[in-house]
């Protein structure tokens, strides 16, 4: 308890290279026999996330375990991605329906004047 892993993945911002990060999740998710519907739940969210601003420039996952627990630091995205989810925040089937819906936790944070968003997803038992 109390202890955190972190991986820490920077790849382009292009659709082909999204199955990395799904790699990546999958081998951390294998680690802790995560279900497939905590696996699936993940990669959707950050599929979701990537589809927002593809472009030339990179994006880096920052992904930690704790506590019964998978952070997701996604970014950076223009600040307008930010101002999107806030707004979204009501009935529409936008993106963070979807965020919300495959997330135990959506926040949205700012460095360096980009937004960075951070998903949480609850995986209590399934690690032990």
């Amino acid at each position: 308890m109390g202890d955190v892993d972190e991986i820490v993945l920077t790849i382009p911002r292009e659709r082909p290279f999204y199955g990395v990060a799904h790699l990546v999740l999958g081998g951390l998710g294998s680690r802790l026999n995560l279900t497939y519907e905590h696996l699936e739940d993940l990669q959707l969210g950050l599929d979701s996330l990537l589809a927002q601003h593809e472009g030339e420039e990179e994006v880096t996952l920052r992904i930690r375990v704790r506590d019964g627990a998978i952070e997701t630091e996604i970014g950076p995205f223009p600040p307008a991605v930010s101002q999107a989810l806030e707004e979204e925040a009501g009935d529409g089937v936008g993106l963070r329906r979807i965020l919300d819906t495959v997330s135990d936790g959506v926040e949205l944070g700012e460095r360096d004047g980009a937004a960075w968003i951070t998903l949480t997803k609850q995986v209590d038992g399934s690690g032990r």
